[in-house]
């Protein structure tokens, strides 16, 4: 679906907001609204997978450079690919115990090698080396949509199937704005739950972090904000 698609069910199918010459929401506020309900959909569900866009996927090794910063808009980091082989992610204590050396060893040889993430940062687990200099990693992921919804012709970046499911949150900040003829709180809360009921709960941004950085054989279930509290995010 369009924006523009989106809107006008907006207009004339929830709000009864038609009448052109006195909107109660301008378009340009319900773009943003529209922007605000796509990132949130990906920040609950996993929606937009990449494996091709060089901004998102590709990481260029550089001598002598082991730590690389990660797209922000990057979600999760489903695979590390190094010559063709998927490299394991470790944790910091992981390292120390299997290969102490790693913080000095150089030369990705033979995909030996692991690598950590603290942040948005990868670090491999072996110093690039002259050989490695402008070697290409390559990652697939999931993230968040590339570009904000600034015009009625621009399309949602998630799966069409979603697209209309995106109206539930516009109208819930809709019905959030402080103003005395649209505020209402029920409505707002009645539209959060339907968002809600589609794309999964909202997780905490230490959660979140935690996800992003752990390997996948130490997240056995879902943390929660209070196992968290303890979390040691340092190299």
């Amino acid at each position: 679906m369009l924006a523009s698609d989106i809107i006008l069910q907006v207009r004339e199918d929830f709000t009864e907001d038609n009448n052109s010459s006195k909107y109660e929401w301008s378009d340009a506020s319900l773009l943003r609204k529209l922007t605000e309900a796509e990132r949130q959909a990906c920040n609950r569900a996993n929606l937009i997978y990449d494996d091709s866009t060089p901004d998102y996927t590709q990481i260029i090794l550089i001598e002598g450079q082991s730590s690389y910063t990660l797209n922000h808009k990057i979600t999760v980091l489903e695979n590390v690919i190094y010559d063709g082989n998927i490299i394991s992610k470790k944790t910091k204590d992981e390292l120390d115990r299997i290969t102490p050396t790693w913080r000095t060893d150089t030369g990705l040889i033979d995909n030996t090698f692991h690598y950590i993430v603290s942040g948005k940062t990868i670090r491999f687990s072996r110093i690039p080396d002259a050989t490695d200099d402008g070697t290409t990693v390559y990652l697939e992921v999931y993230r968040l949509p590339d570009e904000d919804i600034t015009s009625l012709s621009q399309e949602p970046e998630i799966p069409a199937e979603f697209h209309r499911d995106l109206i539930y949150w516009v109208l819930h900040e809709c019905y959030s704005k402080k103003d005395v003829e649209v505020f209402d709180p029920q409505k707002a809360l009645e539209y959060l739950t339907l968002f809600t009921m589609v794309f999964g709960e909202v997780k905490s941004a230490k959660i979140r972090q935690h996800l992003f950085e752990s390997p996948r054989s130490l997240i056995a279930r879902p943390a929660t904000s209070s196992s968290l509290d303890n979390v040691d995010n340092d190299w």
